[in-house]
């Protein structure tokens, strides 16, 4: 009995060390969430401007952005970075009709030497300039719930408010496709007077209508508005903002039902059950 134990402490001990090091990977890193243009992206206007959005975290330290024109040599350029949006953007000069493939770099953390995940993808450039701001309904409707999930970095449990945004009609001059869609909150808990607090930034999505917030219980409790407006390649945004919509949602808990979750096997329980199996094994054969 007294092996059997030494084993099963043996594999926790490794099985923690394998969750450790897999949160620690996954929940710090400073990932690309998304570019514009996108890959395969058609008829880009000459005079837009190329952005990649990164994580939270991420720090840009004048990491080379790479391009290629119609399979050429590829040339290093040197990025503008917006902190408060973590956006990295350049401004190359397209030549009408070309294709052009990008290497967006990978970004460190602040305060972390760890790399995050760069994207590489291709687009093809048009011959009509984009001169007019986008069109864009804004929103039209919002739906909300709680969602409860396990923080991978804290391995606690944290309830955060998911708001559905629903979206209006969007179009212009450099394609849908690569519209981007600037978020915030208008009125709730933590606005100050009539000052729109920025919230997110994503990308306007190919197909269905409707984005997706993650906001705190302080964020999001009680009577909350939100407004949003598109912004295209040359920086231009629509005059959707003073399209709001509003909800007011109740502070948890809520009653879960008996339905319970079940994870996903990890390669550490998968070592926790060998260990306890090559334990009993080891104990039958000195019976």
């Amino acid at each position: 009995m007294q092996a059997v134990r030494r084993w099963a402490q043996v594999a926790i001990t490794l099985s923690a060390l394998f969750f450790q090091r897999g949160a620690d990977a996954a929940c710090n890193r400073p990932d690309i969430e998304f570019a514009v243009p996108p890959d395969g992206a058609e008829a880009v206007p000459p005079n837009a401007k190329l952005f990649a959005r990164y994580k939270s975290n991420a720090e840009y330290l004048g990491e080379d952005i790479t391009l290629a024109e119609n399979g050429g040599e590829p040339v290093a350029l040197t990025g503008e970075w917006s902190s408060t949006e973590t956006l990295l953007s350049v401004a190359p000069g397209l030549e009408p009709g070309s294709s052009y493939d990008i290497e967006w770099p990978r970004l460190r953390g602040v305060n972390s030497g760890s790399l995050g995940r760069g994207l590489d993808l291709a687009f093809q450039v048009g011959t009509t300039l984009d001169e007019a701001p986008p069109v864009f309904g804004g929103l039209t409707g919002v739906d909300w719930d709680v969602d409860r999930e396990r923080d991978d970095c804290t391995d606690s449990l944290e309830e955060r408010y998911l708001f559905d945004f629903e979206l209006g009609e969007a179009s212009d001059d450099g394609g849908r496709e690569s519209l981007v869609v600037l978020l915030f909150q208008t009125k709730g808990p933590k606005v100050k007077g009539s000052a729109p607090e920025p919230v997110s930034v994503q990308r306007m999505p190919r197909e269905g209508k409707t984005l997706r917030l993650s906001r705190t219980l302080g964020d999001g409790e009680g009577d909350v508005c939100f407004a949003a407006v598109a912004r295209d390649l040359t920086g231009k945004v629509s005059a959707s903002g003073a399209e709001e919509v509003c909800v007011e949602t109740v502070a948890p808990p809520f009653f879960d039902g008996c339905s319970v979750g079940h994870a996903p096997a990890s390669r550490g329980a998968w070592l926790l059950g060998l260990a306890l199996w090559a334990a009993l094994g080891r104990r039958r054969s000195l019976r």
